[in-house]
């Protein structure tokens, strides 16, 4: 298995954490992989087989495909070879590619052919196959991202609210801060709801989840009990 990390162009960085490139994901010891509860959009090109997905009770096969924001884990698996490039976005990141989805790609995952024109999918797909290296593939997706591309979409304040949160590791009281925004405390739940897909307590849970875990990975290797192999990226 080969996994590597690029970061994304200067104009793409606000709304992407990070750019995975992977060959063979889930060969040798990564036969079973599992992704943290996470608030940030995945949104996957695969180039070689299909991946299979679990998630809250349900099953999702498809090649290249988006997951939106999860607060249960999700396990991934395939007899195949999983090969393919994935943008990792911030947790606002969605709506500048794709406004509108957020809510309806929360806790599952979509084929990326639902969201975005087929052929254009398609294309992407073929290419990444014909690159002969990680570069090549980064900046395919970095392409179609860069074509998809729409600032006047995002919501600043849903944006700054999510960075408070981050902040804060999830323990800012939810009416401090939709007061703190100018925000009613129903308004700024709606608004989040639209844009990242969940309300701003659950965004809270995931965030104090995910630092709790993080906490546990810090500590001695000993003192720490048997756990299923997971892909574990810090919060944006």
């Amino acid at each position: 298995m080969s996994l590597r990390k690029f970061q994304p162009s200067p104009l793409l960085q606000p709304y992407v954490a990070e750019i995975w490139d992977y060959e063979n994901l889930l060969a040798g010891d990564n036969l079973a992989l599992s992704i943290l509860p996470d608030t940030a959009t995945y949104l996957c090109f695969l180039y070689a087989d299909l991946l299979t997905t679990a998630h809250k009770g349900r099953t999702y096969t498809t090649r290249s495909g988006l997951a939106g924001f999860q607060s249960f884990r999700s396990d991934l698996g395939t007899p195949g070879n999983v090969s393919g490039v994935s943008a990792r976005l911030t947790p606002w990141g969605l709506n500048v590619f794709r406004r509108g989805i957020a809510k309806e790609c929360a806790e599952r995952r979509v084929d990326c052919r639902d969201i975005f024109p087929r052929y254009a999918v398609e294309a992407i797909e073929d290419s990444l196959a014909r690159q002969r290296d990680a570069g090549g593939r980064v900046r395919c997706v970095e392409r179609f991202l860069l074509s998809a591309f729409n600032r006047d979409q995002e919501d600043l304040l849903i944006q700054a609210a999510c960075k408070v949160l981050n902040q804060s590791r999830g323990n800012v009281p939810i009416a401090r801060l939709a007061k703190s925004l100018g925000l009613t405390e129903r308004t700024l739940e709606r608004r989040f709801q639209n844009h990242i897909g969940a309300t701003p307590k659950k965004y809270a849970r995931v965030v104090r989840l995910r630092h709790a875990v993080f906490q546990r990975q810090s500590c001695p290797v000993g003192r720490m009990p048997p756990m299923r192999r997971v892909i574990t990226t810090k919060a944006t």
